[in-house]
């Protein structure tokens, strides 16, 4: 299954967004992974998620389970909050995220 590319506007700037959930672009929801089922993914590496046998389950399962998805959700981004933010000498806010300042 292909992402559908309709969608995509031609000879645009590198400041064009484009959401990756057309369906519902201001909720946080499993519809993305119910967009992946239907080849609607916006990118191949996130369509390759439904297509590749060792993760389609789990987009299956959040796809028909919005509270799964919501709980696998919380533990990760509760721990990347806790990484803390480098800042002064230790950081580095790139202009550039292929290089450093």
């Amino acid at each position: 299954m292909q992402p559908n590319y309709s969608n995509f506007p031609r000879n645009v700037g590198p400041d064009m967004i484009v959401t990756m959930d057309p369906t519902t672009p201001n909720t946080f929801d499993n519809v993305y992974f119910q967009n992946l089922q239907k080849g609607l993914g916006l990118f191949t590496s996130d369509q390759v998620l439904f297509t590749d046998q060792r993760s389609k389950g789990t987009v299956n399962m959040w796809a028909s389970n919005s509270k799964a998805f919501q709980t696998a959700f919380i533990n990760p981004m509760t721990k990347l909050g806790r990484v803390g933010v480098k800042t002064g000498k230790n950081g580095n806010i790139r202009r550039d995220c292929g290089t450093f300042n």
